[in-house]
């Protein structure tokens, strides 16, 4: 049955939770009645609507008008501040809808996120782990949980670097201090093994403090935008050194391309994964020394790479996303 269904979220397509959004957006459009509303506006900007709020919160009365006007059977959101909005308004019986918040990372202790699970209808988890931690927590609440797999979409590229003898490494990511980058800096240092090459794709508010820190000349901070999908061939590994971390969108794009995988055993996703595909390396979160030490167990060849595309096609795909999806809404 044809259902009129919101979306919500702070941007469009910027972080990682947003971009599943988009993609479940995506996935649901051509059976439902779908419209994607956005807190703030945005570059290339492609959400049917946007309201324009410097923060989040300030859309808070631009958003009951839509709701009203477009009087959804469901409502999606994601993010914590976006998903507070999502159940606030329910509870307050300002728009009837069914509610369902989307939870994307270890934010259990966050002010608010009892408040949204106890009025949410539906809470949807990416991760396995985050799924079983907020289950042990909020026992009373578990009959709303449920888990909806991250959506990769597939490609006719296939990565066949890991047969190369080169030793070059790639991270994606925002340079924030929950990503860890300075943990891989620091054990780069140490390292003087010059076939070990590591570029950083990102930008953020620490890009000046990590250029500082960097002693080793193998390590070079990119600034400029990648587009992933091309960027694995270049590369024989990908390092993920998070402190937190949700389901990471481009680890499982480092799997899907077969590469070989080394991360941090943070909360919440990563270690599922490499222990799904076993075509990566586990590392204590925080601790620069091991991951030095895998760095040189994998520049030496100690580790078994494993093809991982088909595993990630079987677990993180549309179609299964859309099954579960259809049961709910």
């Amino acid at each position: 049955m044809n259902k009129k269904i919101i979306f919500f979220t702070s941007t469009y397509n910027t972080s990682g939770a947003e971009k599943q959004l988009v993609k479940i957006f995506n996935a649901l459009k051509n059976d439902n009645d779908c419209f994607f509303v956005t807190a703030k506006n945005g570059n290339h900007n492609q959400a049917n609507l946007a309201i324009g709020a410097q923060k989040t919160r300030n859309s808070f009365f631009q958003l009951i008008k839509i709701l009203r006007k477009f009087a959804p059977d469901v409502f999606i959101s994601t993010l914590p501040t976006p998903n507070l909005l999502n159940v606030f308004i329910k509870k307050c019986r300002i728009v009837n809808y069914k509610s369902i918040v989307r939870i994307a990372n270890y934010n259990i202790d966050l002010r608010f996120t009892k408040f949204i699970l106890k009025n949410a209808d539906i809470v949807l988890f990416n991760s396995y782990e985050n799924l079983e931690l907020y289950k042990i927590r909020f026992p009373k609440l578990n009959n709303k949980f449920y888990y909806l797999n991250n959506i990769v979409e597939e490609n006719k590229t296939e990565h066949i670097g890991n047969n190369k003898s080169e030793n070059n490494g790639v991270v994606i990511s925002r340079l924030t201090h929950n990503k860890g980058i300075d943990i891989l800096i620091e054990a780069m240092n140490e390292i003087d093994d010059f076939s070990i090459k590591i570029d950083i794709y990102g930008v953020g508010q620490e890009y000046e403090s990590l250029c500082s820190q960097i002693i080793n000349e193998n390590v070079v901070i990119i600034k400029e935008p990648k587009n992933i999908e091309n960027i694995w061939n270049n590369y024989n590994f990908f390092v993920l050194p998070s402190r937190k971390e949700g389901m990471s969108n481009v680890l499982l794009e480092a799997q899907y391309n077969n590469v070989f995988s080394i991360v941090s055993d943070c909360k919440t996703g990563s270690k599922e994964i490499i222990e799904m595909t076993e075509n990566g390396v586990i590392f204590e979160s925080e601790n620069y020394k091991d991951l030095k030490n895998k760095l040189i167990d994998f520049s030496m060849s100690k580790y078994v790479h494993k093809e991982s595309r088909q595993k990630i096609i079987q677990n993180f795909s549309k179609n299964r996303a859309l099954q579960i999806l259809n049961s709910l809404i």
